[in-house]
């Protein structure tokens, strides 16, 4: 059996210490200091324990009281001056007329009920309670997986956990028109859980499963039902404000990292394309070198062609000049071969080239020449339009015309012979044998040309 003494111990190891308690009951007063003045009755706190919410109350001037089994809890709030009195709830709600409180609270007390009696407790407090009052009931939160599946049974008289949203069914069903639910006591737990910035790569899953352990292990340890009998616009809307969400904040450290990474990320890109543009511009010399090394060498091969193409219509000029003077020079060896002249000294470039071929000296040479020579005038005397010829050349050329003169004599080269016929000429018996056939062959060539 757990005797009062114990059940205090426990209360003062566990629920914390008063000035706790107070605290974290403080979060209704913007309810119950807006009530007050519309309903001007009494509170009922049922399970005062050892009296937080009184006192709270008496700070106020709200005038309040409360009942409690436990003895020990019921001397302390005597003893500090509280309106406290030793009662069991159901029994002494049953002997209350309709409507007698304006506010009935009850701070951890309905999960010290089986569910019988709760509903039971529900439809005696409607009862009691003023038509423009209200319930609040704060009972351990079974959301919190901590709570539910472990420190809800430290206390061993608990029967079991309510869930919020039977709690606030089960007012609705006993009468009351309005039940808000409302989280409390949330700042107590040490929440370190932080959501990662969303820029950083996986986030979206590691805050799924940060947000999952945030609702699952870290909900509020407590939660309040305040249901009211009817409809006040008012205090519903000051009841509902005192529910504040408390959304997982982002991680500062992470964040600023983010941040700086981004900023890291943005000079690197803003670097990317100042180097992207530096590589633009240096594609651009490169296309513009490679065009004028291209128009450079494209010029220089023009002027090599250029210069080839001069040289070779040089050359072909040169060429043709060439052709045209070989022409020309064939032309005139031809006219020289096909004429008189040539023909007629046609016997003494045989008797030359004889001469030479049969290796006469230079003074057997000058021997010959004069009866050729003079035989020569002769055979012009006889033809005198060829002497006429031979004359006007001979006339250009005085070097040729001295050694004629000095070789044949000047009456053999400008005189007038009478008869064609040329004499025996004594030197030519001394000429050689060879010298001899020569001398005989310009003869016969000469009677050749005559006939």
């Amino acid at each position: 059996m757990v005797t009062d003494d114990f059940y205090r111990a426990l209360e003062d190891r566990f629920r914390g210490s008063r000035d706790v308690i107070k605290r974290r009951q403080s979060v209704y007063l913007p309810f119950v200091e807006a009530l007050a003045p519309r309903v001007q009755k009494k509170m009922l706190d049922v399970g005062c324990g050892r009296g937080e919410w009184l006192e709270l109350m008496a700070e106020r001037g709200v005038p309040a009281e409360g009942l409690d089994l436990n003895e020990d809890f019921v001397k302390a709030g005597v003893e500090m001056g509280l309106s406290v009195f030793k009662a069991d709830a159901m029994q002494h709600l049953k002997t209350q007329a309709d409507g007698s409180y304006a506010l009935l609270s009850a701070f951890h007390v309905v999960e010290h009920l089986g569910f019988n009696q709760l509903l039971a407790f529900l439809k005696e407090a409607y009862r009691v309670v003023d038509d423009g009052g209200a319930i609040l009931l704060e009972t351990p939160n079974p959301a919190n997986l901590v709570v539910g599946a472990c420190t809800f049974y430290l206390d061993p008289t608990h029967e079991r956990p309510i869930p919020s949203i039977l709690l606030a069914f089960a007012a609705e069903y006993s009468g009351f028109a309005r039940a808000i639910v409302v989280p409390v006591n949330r700042g107590e737990i040490d929440n370190s859980l932080q959501l990662m910035p969303g820029e950083l790569l996986g986030a979206t899953v590691i805050n799924k499963v940060v947000s999952a352990l945030d609702q699952n292990l870290m909900q509020a340890p407590d939660y309040a039902v305040i249901a009211f009998k009817n409809q006040d616009a008012e205090l519903i809307r000051i009841a509902e404000s005192l529910v504040s969400a408390s959304p997982l904040s982002v991680s500062k450290d992470e964040e600023e990292d983010v941040n700086a990474l981004i900023e890291r990320v943005v000079e690197a890109e803003k670097e990317a394309v100042l180097w992207r543009e530096k590589a633009s511009h240096a594609e651009e010399a490169a296309r513009r070198t490679e065009q004028i090394s291209l128009e450079m060498k494209a010029s220089v091969e023009a002027s090599v062609a250029k210069r080839i193409a001069t040289g070779l219509a040089e050359a072909q000029a040169r060429a043709a000049a060439a052709e045209e003077t070989a022409i020309h020079a064939q032309q005139q060896v031809q006219a020289l071969t096909s004429s008189t002249i040539w023909r007629a000294t046609r016997p003494i470039r045989a008797g030359v080239n004889g001469l030479k071929a049969i290796g006469f000296s230079r003074t057997g040479l000058k021997r010959v020449a004069r009866p050729v020579l003079v035989y020569s005038a002769a055979y012009l005397r006889a033809h005198p339009a060829l002497k006429e010829r031979v004359a006007s050349i001979i006339a250009r050329h005085p070097k040729l015309r001295a050694r004629l003169i000095r070789a044949a004599g000047q009456d053999a080269v400008f005189g007038a012979v009478a008869k064609s016929a040329v004499d025996d000429i004594e030197s030519v018996d001394q000429l050689t044998e060879q010298g001899r056939a020569v001398y005989l062959d310009l003869i016969q060539s000469k009677k050749t040309d005559d006939e």
